[in-house]
């Protein structure tokens, strides 16, 4: 789960809860939070605070369900239903029946197994890797690079209080990274080209009074080159909700651009043929304005309006037709 203000909803569950479920920590809650919530609620993760053993999660274990349940948690604006997307981090029903259960039956802990595999990511660490690091109390960073074409990439951040990171080249946007997400690799063999100066730029949250003060360090962004000399190219463009592409090609993902705590239901209306919904996009946060990856691409051509039900841009990431 991503950083969130959980604090005013953490009740110490009595200290003799009668146990009225199955439903056990060892057995099925660490596996979910594994999945889903240990990537920032980690030693040194970007939430406030770590809920990878039964001591740390029990304090916080009614603030959870009820996170859970208005969907608040993993940080994940787009309404269930309206669009599918492949970064998706949200919790499946079964999944939310489970934490409630087992709140609701008395947090019974159960009988200690082996530690839950954590989401495994993909692997940064290749030579041909383009790094660039991030002071610890910088916002922004840069350095000049050769004509390349990027593949995909990661973000490392040192500092949990960072959020999000905004990456582009003098060429254009590349990506985003948000608190939470995995390596990004782009699919069906596509890459961003990019020239002249690479630039991260850092979104930071406030500290909550309840986390423990950590030392910042410096934050790596690594930027997978990719390995064949003219790759399937991918591009953004930003445009004006109600607008239409310069250039037809797939649609792979999209980024809605909506005014502070906004929402906007973003489709795809062509001559002649029904709407395609993109997403419902709720309660938009500058601090975490990510990429939503489309589970499958929509095809957009010049006719192709990204038609809102409310003012905003959307910044578009288009792979060319192959």
């Amino acid at each position: 789960m991503a950083a969130l203000v959980l604090a005013p909803l953490a009740v110490r569950p009595a200290a003799h809860d009668p146990i009225t479920t199955k439903v056990t920590f060892t057995r099925e809650i660490s596996a979910i939070l594994a999945a889903r919530c240990v990537t920032c609620h980690s030693p040194r993760g970007s939430a406030p605070m770590p809920l990878t053993t039964y001591a740390e999660v029990r304090p916080w274990a009614r603030a959870i369900k009820e996170q859970v349940l208005t969907r608040r948690m993993p940080k994940w604006h787009a309404a269930r239903g309206f669009g599918a997307f492949a970064n998706d981090p949200t919790l499946t029903p079964l999944e939310s029946a489970l934490i409630v259960s087992w709140v609701d039956g008395g947090l019974p802990e159960g009988t200690a197994t082996r530690t839950p595999a954590r989401r495994q990511a993909i692997a940064f660490t290749r030579k041909s890797d383009q790094v660039l690091t991030v002071r610890a109390s910088a916002t922004q960073a840069m350095m000049r690079t050769p004509t390349a074409w990027v593949a995909g990439w990661n973000f490392e951040p040192g500092d949990p209080l960072i959020t999000s990171a905004v990456i582009s080249s003098s060429s254009g946007a590349i990506g985003t990274w948000v608190a939470g997400d995995a390596p990004v690799v782009l699919p069906g063999g596509g890459a961003v080209r990019v020239t002249g100066e690479i630039r991260v730029r850092l979104n930071r949250r406030n500290a909550s009074d309840y986390e423990q003060a950590v030392t910042a360090r410096s934050s790596v962004l690594r930027l997978r080159v990719a390995g064949t000399q003219h790759p399937r190219r991918v591009w953004t463009e930003q445009i004006a909700c109600g607008g239409t592409p310069s250039r037809t090609g797939n649609v792979i993902g999209v980024r809605p651009l909506l005014e502070p705590a906004a929402s906007a239901r973003i489709w795809v209306q062509r001559p002649g043929a029904p709407a395609a919904i993109l997403g419902w996009f709720r309660d938009f946060d500058p601090a975490f304005a990510r990429t939503y990856w489309l589970a499958r691409p929509v095809d957009a051509a010049t006719d192709t309006r990204f038609q809102s039900d409310g003012k905003c841009n959307v910044e578009l990431t288009l792979a060319a037709r192959g």
